[in-house]
């Protein structure tokens, strides 16, 4: 698989999962709310976040009262690209948008975002908008929703015919919300066979599970959606995680990656091979054996004790003669035995 892309020194497609808060349209148009969803989202352990670059009057042609009255909700006003960097940078958490429309690129550029996102609406019907990003040389993060298997291959065709190797590719559905069953997890290895990169995951389902067992698939990068209130009137916040959701996930994601690791069972840990040693079967004198007597299985008892001769090497002491008189219940020892 690709090595490791740096965004913001944070080295994603490493051992560490880089977890995205979708704040998308979750801030209903306040920008203090916009604030504290990233203060929120920084607590709750997310590495980046990420806006919608959506403008109802760059994307649409005489658009319908239907669509006029939506995008009154999830519209992210041009200039506030600038001061959610800037804050975000405080803050020190990186941020960057899913953009729309040509004119969100530029000005996406003129803040110098480390990260693209190309949403799986315009990855699947706008590869105008694919090549512009592909072309700036920068990590952009790739959305399959809607795409198939030959729409994404046209995708990645694009990045590679451009020099920009630096691209992810996220497992997504575009059902809101996803059922489990309809999750299909799997395809996260699919595509890392296919493509040889860094693959991720845009959950959609509810609550934290499919996020946690994605990382435990392989995915290296996690994207969910961020609401502080779930009953916020804008698309998105009914299956959205609220504040202390996302951190389980996270605490959750962390957790995974501790108990993913692979190192060959060449040794015991050294908790095992103590706990191993302690339970350690030994032989017994299960009745009187005279001095000459052979040893057999029915002289002896198989007990659990700190010392003496481990019930594994029986063999070599089955059939042996005794070089002592042995009295019932006690301890067989290696010098009891004439060995030959």
């Amino acid at each position: 698989m690709q090595g490791t892309i740096n965004v913001n020194g944070f080295k994603i497609g490493g051992a560490a999962t880089y977890v995205i808060a979708e704040i998308g349209s979750n801030y209903n148009q306040s920008w203090e709310l916009a604030l504290e969803s990233i203060d929120a989202a920084v607590e709750s352990g997310a590495d980046a976040v990420k806006f919608q670059s959506l403008n109802v009057d760059k994307l649409y042609r005489d658009p319908s009262k239907s669509i006029v009255e939506l995008h009154k909700k999830i519209d992210l006003k041009e200039s506030w690209h600038y001061t959610l960097d800037e804050y975000c940078k405080k803050k020190g958490v990186t941020f960057f948008s899913a953009p729309t429309y040509f004119d969100a690129i530029d000005l996406l550029e003129d803040i110098d975002v480390p990260l693209y996102k190309l949403a799986s609406a315009q990855i699947g019907t706008f590869p105008q908008l694919v090549r512009k990003v592909a072309s700036l040389g920068k990590p952009t993060i790739i959305s399959t929703g809607i795409v198939s298997y030959a729409e994404l291959e046209g995708v990645v065709n694009i990045f590679e015919a451009e020099n920009n190797p630096d691209y992810i590719i996220l497992h997504c559905n575009s059902m809101y919300p996803t059922p489990y069953e309809e999750v299909n997890l799997g395809r996260i290895e699919l595509y890392q066979k296919m493509f040889n990169k860094i693959v991720g995951f845009s959950d959609h389902s509810d609550g934290v599970y499919t996020a946690i067992a994605a990382v435990a698939k392989g995915a290296k990068v996690i994207e969910k959606h961020f609401a502080i209130d779930k009953t916020l009137p804008v698309p998105d916040s009914p299956f959205s995680l609220d504040p202390d959701e996302f951190k389980n996930m996270v605490e959750g994601i962390r957790i995974t990656e501790k108990a993913i690791g692979s190192l060959p069972r060449t040794r015991l840990e050294s908790s095992e091979s103590e706990f191993k040693q302690s339970i350690l079967y030994r032989l017994f004198a299960k009745k009187d054996i005279k001095r000459g007597e052979s040893l057999s299985v029915d002289d002896v008892d198989f007990l659990r004790y700190p010392e003496g001769i481990d019930c594994r090497d029986f063999g070599v002491f089955e059939g042996a003669s005794l070089s002592e008189n042995v009295a019932v219940g006690s301890l067989l020892l290696p010098s009891m035995f004439s060995l030959i």
